[in-house]
């Protein structure tokens, strides 16, 4: 404390009395971990204040406690990247840019793990250029590698220079694996043009060396599990740039399949998943493969390459009768919930194809039916029935009969208090529950200017809801003006969902909102879409 006088002084203005008797008993070596961060409510607006606190604490090489106060680091860090930091904990940027440089020195500590954690806090690529060549460890080489890609500017030689020097240089029974971690992070200095090294690394991931020495470079001494090739190449879709993973795992994909190497071909389409969800650019580098997919002799292949096509809508027309093919797939991936014939059957109702519509409520509710249910959120998953039915007014003849009887059956465990079946039957019959009513709907639809590119943490989702349904009540009253109309534009310019779910329901209400927002460009007199199912979950999250 005493080396940090000014920084606790301000720190005991700005927290309050739980978050400071925390970093007392931090201060004294217990193991505690500050919380300077909720899930439910994101950074602590006293994060900025005890940012300098914290890195003396770390810094200190015999403190008992190191791991607690570098854990709480690497959370606080992590996020505060994101733009919605700043806004819950207003000077936490001006904070980090301060302080980051005290923390690089960590990058030599002696302890491995430490130096793994200062990897993780680096932004700055002269540190790591410094500290590779001398790096012992070669499992903590491949993330310096990495992470020098993500920090190094593309026009930064000394990092280019190293990474290719790595590339071409490496020899030895362990060539291949230096091999990759050297394209890992030439391809995330790049990714602004994700075309540059994939042809490179797809090669390098099919080098029939590369999961041995990956086993053998890569696994850190701790650790109870060895490295997987398959299990890192699926890591792209969280750990690198959406749009650049989605590039490597659809060329992967494809690839993989032709060699016989299935496992591969699952873990690209792993990697291709969560970039899709957020990214609508990156739709149109996957129906031919998908669809080419499907009928691969491995069923977790065939399994996401249906997820993928049910997600992609009528992108997947041209495969229909391949779809059709599958209905009588029953298998899939062991981990994901549902079979590849759900996920077709899904995939062809996106597609209103005639062939499913006699018996699709009956299948679809077949979740309803059953005790227990599993899945992961963002993961490939069998839909809610209202989400699956709700754009397929168009097919009201056939499908109401049968949604009139799911209604029937009684109470839902998806939706307790409202059975889906009568709310979807409302939401065909008429327009959507409006939001709450703005005070001002022109500065409400202008308000779609100020949405981030990007997806945020705790994010609102306010702006995008509200400003759709201000456009649409501005649409019926006439011409939008231009400044309104900008603002449109501006939206439907943007790569991302306009939507801040994260699962499958992102790009459904995606596809609602976008061709709300065109219609209303076009002149049309538009109303606000009906949206997909939310559960408990969403709201804690901040519906």
């Amino acid at each position: 404390m005493t080396t940090v006088h000014e920084a606790w002084r301000q720190l005991a203005a700005a927290a309050d009395g739980p978050v400071l008797e925390q970093l007392r008993r931090a201060a004294r070596g217990e193991p505690v971990i500050p919380a300077l961060y909720r899930w439910d409510k994101g950074m602590d607006p006293a994060a900025p204040a005890a940012l300098p606190f914290l890195i003396a604490l770390a810094r200190e090489p015999d403190r008992p406690n190191r791991e607690q106060v570098l854990s709480t680091l690497a959370e606080l860090v992590g996020v505060g990247r994101s733009e919605a930091a700043e806004r819950v904990a207003p000077g936490w940027a001006a904070a980090w840019r301060e302080h980051r440089t005290a923390l690089e020195p960590l990058l030599a500590d002696p302890d491995p793990q430490v130096r793994d954690t200062a990897v993780q806090l680096a932004e700055r690529a002269r540190p790591l250029l410094a500290r590779i060549p001398a790096e012992t460890e070669p499992w903590l080489r491949v993330r310096q590698l990495q992470r020098l890609g993500a920090v190094a500017g593309s026009a930064d030689d000394a990092a280019r220079a190293l990474l290719t020097d790595t590339l071409h240089g490496a020899t030895g029974p362990d060539a291949a694996a230096h091999r990759l971690a050297a394209l890992w992070g030439l391809a995330v200095l790049d990714a602004a043009e994700p075309e540059h090294w994939a042809d490179q690394w797809v090669t390098a991931v099919l080098d029939p060396a590369a999961p041995a020495a990956v086993d053998r470079w890569w696994t850190r001494p701790d650790d109870d599990y060895r490295a997987e090739l398959a299990s890192e190449v699926a890591s792209i879709g969280r750990s690198l740039p959406p749009c650049l993973a989605a590039h490597l795992a659809a060329r992967l994909a494809r690839a993989a399949a032709n060699a016989g190497r299935h496992e591969l071909c699952a873990a690209a389409l792993e990697a291709g998943w969560r970039p899709l969800l957020d990214l609508p650019s990156t739709g149109p580098l996957w129906p031919a493969t998908a669809g080419e997919l499907l009928s691969s002799p491995d069923p977790r292949v065939r399994h996401r390459a249906a997820a993928i096509l049910a997600v992609l809508g009528r992108a997947a027309a041209p495969y229909a009768d391949a779809l059709h093919a599958r209905l009588t797939d029953t298998d899939g991936d062991e981990f994901l919930d549902g079979t590849t014939a759900d996920q077709a059957r899904w995939a062809l109702a996106r597609l209103g194809d005639p062939r499913v519509l006699p018996d699709l409520v009956r299948q679809l509710t077949a979740l309803e039916r059953e005790n227990g249910r599993g899945y992961v959120r963002g993961d490939p998953r069998r839909p809610e029935p209202y989400d699956a039915l709700l754009p397929l007014h168009g097919h009201a003849a056939v499908l109401r009969p049968q949604v009139a009887q799911w209604a029937r059956e009684g109470e839902s465990h998806a939706w307790p208090w409202s059975h889906p079946g009568a709310r979807l039957l409302a939401a065909w019959n008429g327009p959507a529950d409006a939001p709450q009513p703005p005070s001002d709907f022109e500065a409400t639809a202008r308000g779609l200017l100020r949405t981030p590119p990007v997806r945020l943490v705790h994010e609102s989702p306010a702006p995008y809801l509200r400003g759709t349904w201000a456009v649409t009540v501005l649409s019926r009253r006439g011409p939008l003006s231009p400044e309104v109309r900008a603002a449109v534009e501006h939206v439907l310019a943007l790569d991302r969902r306009l939507s801040w779910l994260g699962d499958y329901r992102a790009v459904l209400d995606d596809e609602r909102l976008r061709d709300t927002l065109r219609r209303a460009l076009r002149g049309e007199a538009a109303t606000m879409p009906p949206l997909s199912h939310l559960d408990e979950t969403d709201a804690e999250l901040g519906c």
